[in-house]
């Protein structure tokens, strides 16, 4: 890993000392965990050099919370030693006491591993320093808050439960605290809290998110009344399509029958061979055949414009719920048969 300067300390410029990760109380950038870092890619190591350097220059020119942002960001890229050091060097003029001592005591905690006793006195140095200045915050879940899957969000970083109600270091200024839980109204809350303070806040019960209720928007159709009608009067249709076959069928054979011969006149009277007799037969039947059919689909025809007629649907434009507001206040059918079938009519008043 290459090495880097530390820059504005001056025990730092002196030393010449390094680090190699950081782990802050409130990191800007969560830094990787041990053993799972990924080696950098030589991109990714040449835009962390360049955003080194430029934050560097940031540092000197006192434009403290652009340089941290790069220097946060060199180091997610490239985990190099001496950017975590400038990083909570940064972190440490900018005034964020409790992520600049959390970079620190892990800088420390590496010097350690690598026996590296010159950043290590750098570190010890400067938790000593610090330590005096961090602000504590407990906060403070009740039992009855306590709903399922409930997250409590410190300046946008989840705290897991062994974090509640413990004093824990934060950085001095306004600590945003958002409480969620599926199914609840999330609630923010938030406190001031200053440099060596010690805070205890409580975070409210949530309310439950209200019920939301879908409604499926459907394109007015028919109403089921309407769709029997249509069913019927189609099956009226077929019916007098029926009664019309076997009404063709009834003339043929009735044609036949009168034929001479098959039924000639002997001694003044008609008298039939048996195929006369059988066509006689045929055109008795599908006469009542016809008129059954005729019969039938007639009542259908009627019955299914009476329900397509009354079955409007109360959505359609123009529907009125009460028959006798707006619609049909009166409808009566009548059926009557006839010597060729039957013959009906529908009134009503509209």
């Amino acid at each position: 890993m290459k090495r880097r300067p530390l820059a504005v300390v001056a025990a730092a410029l002196s030393l010449g000392l390094l680090a190699t990760t950081a782990d802050a109380a409130e990191p800007a950038t969560p830094p990787p965990a041990a053993g799972t870092i990924p080696p950098a890619s030589t991109a990714d190591k040449a835009v962390a050099e360049m955003l080194f350097f430029t934050a560097r220059g940031l540092m000197e020119a006192g434009r403290f919370t652009e340089a941290c942002t790069k220097l946060a960001e060199s180091y997610r890229l490239d985990p190099a030693a001496g950017t975590l050091l400038n990083l909570a060097v940064c972190h440490e003029s900018e005034g964020r006491v409790a992520s600049a001592w959390g970079e620190f005591r892990q800088a420390l905690s590496d010097a350690r591993k690598a026996n590296r006793p010159d950043r290590e006195e750098l570190a010890k140095n400067s938790i000593a320093k610090l330590e005096p200045e961090l602000p504590f915050l407990t906060i403070v879940v009740p039992g009855f808050v306590r709903v399922k899957d409930l997250e409590i969000v410190r300046n946008g970083v989840v705290l897991g439960t062994g974090s509640w109600g413990t004093e824990l270091p934060v950085d001095p200024g306004k600590v945003d605290i958002v409480v969620r839980a599926p199914g609840f109204l999330p609630k923010t809350k938030t406190v001031t809290i200053q440099r060596k303070q010690h805070l205890s806040t409580t975070v409210d019960k949530l309310d439950p998110a209200p019920v939301t209720e879908r409604i499926a928007v459907v394109e007015p159709g028919w109403s089921t009344k309407r769709k029997i009608g249509a069913g019927l009067f189609v099956a009226g249709l077929a019916g007098a399509g029926i009664g019309t076959y076997f009404g063709l069928k009834a003339l043929s054979e009735r044609n036949k029958a009168n034929d001479t011969a098959n039924c000639p006149f002997l001694d003044g009277e008609r008298r039939c061979f048996d195929s006369g007799a059988t066509a006689s037969n045929n055109a008795n039947l599908a006469a009542w055949g016809s008129n059954i059919a005729f019969g039938l689909g007639g009542v259908a025809l009627l019955s299914g414009t009476y329900l397509f007629i009354t079955g409007k649907n109360p959505d359609e434009p123009g529907a009125s719920p009460n028959p006798q507001q707006g619609g049909l206040s009166r409808i009566r059918i009548a059926v009557t048969p006839t010597a060729g079938g039957a013959a009906g009519a529908v009134f009503g008043s509209f």
